[in-house]
């Protein structure tokens, strides 16, 4: 079993601004402490590429699903595809799904078709789903409330007020962040995660996006990712010692004890 380390639980190094990079960065993650890296796919393509990145590097791990904003390219042949993908090994979880109702790169009737299809999917695989939800959650929760329960249920980059952060940790959701905490603008986020039950909070970076406020507007990675550590701790009043074993033991309790090989 792996020594506690800190686990960045979304992120996408198979993205096009990484390509080529790769090895460098996970030498990077690991020399600033950060020995897992999940990295989850927004279609069937990255999917493949996030599964191909696990099988490289023994840091690496894969979600498998369609993201809201790539809902359009869902079809008959996609839920086979994904179910097949998230038997490969090193595979964690279903996501990233959901609904986005600020940017509508889909239509909204299609995102809630490929979320029901791929959360049934999860529930069947009795897998873990990671779930992005942005300006929607008065139609997340009507659709998600008439489904079976997961086995878990991860709101990555959660943006959501602190009423929804209660309701969904009264359903024993887990709640990720990243570099968005450390905004200045950022207040409501701190709001959440100063109130969150510690066993329920994760840290991620969402590379290539979101970088911590001392990098903000540069390329985000895996190793900037003790920034936003340093910033929950302090934000919650938490030695780093316990912070960083919580951190792990959760990632452990919501994906698997596979992380710890």
């Amino acid at each position: 079993m792996a020594n506690p380390c800190l686990i960045d639980v979304h992120a996408h190094l198979q993205d096009e601004k990484f390509a080529g990079e790769e090895e460098q960065l996970i030498a990077n993650a690991r020399n600033s402490g950060v020995c897992r890296i999940i990295n989850a796919a927004t279609c069937v393509p990255t999917s493949q590429a996030a599964i191909d990145l696990a099988e490289r590097f023994a840091e690496c791990f894969a979600t498998v699903g369609i993201h809201p904003h790539d809902a359009n390219s869902f079809d008959e042949n996609s839920i086979a595809t994904i179910r097949a993908l998230s038997a490969k090994k090193k595979v964690l979880a279903i996501g990233e799904i959901g609904l986005d109702f600020h940017y509508d790169f889909s239509p909204r009737d299609i995102q809630e078709k490929v979320l029901i299809s791929l959360w049934n999917l999860a529930c069947e695989l009795n897998m873990p789903v990671v779930v992005h939800v942005r300006e929607a959650y008065e139609r997340f929760w009507p659709v998600v409330e008439s489904l079976p329960s997961p086995k878990a249920v991860l709101l990555h980059c959660f943006s959501g007020d602190l009423g929804t952060a209660k309701k969904a940790a009264d359903k024993g959701y887990h709640f990720s962040i990243g570099g968005a905490l450390t905004f200045p603008k950022s207040e409501l986020a701190r709001q959440v995660f100063a109130y969150l039950p510690e066993d329920l909070i994760h840290l991620e970076t969402d590379c290539p996006y979101l970088a911590p406020q001392p990098k903000r507007g540069k390329r985000n990675e895996p190793s900037l990712l003790p920034i936003t550590f340093d910033f929950l701790a302090d934000l919650r009043k938490c030695s780093r010692e316990r912070l960083f074993e919580r951190l792990w033991q959760n990632a452990l309790n919501l994906f698997g004890s596979e992380l710890s090989h």
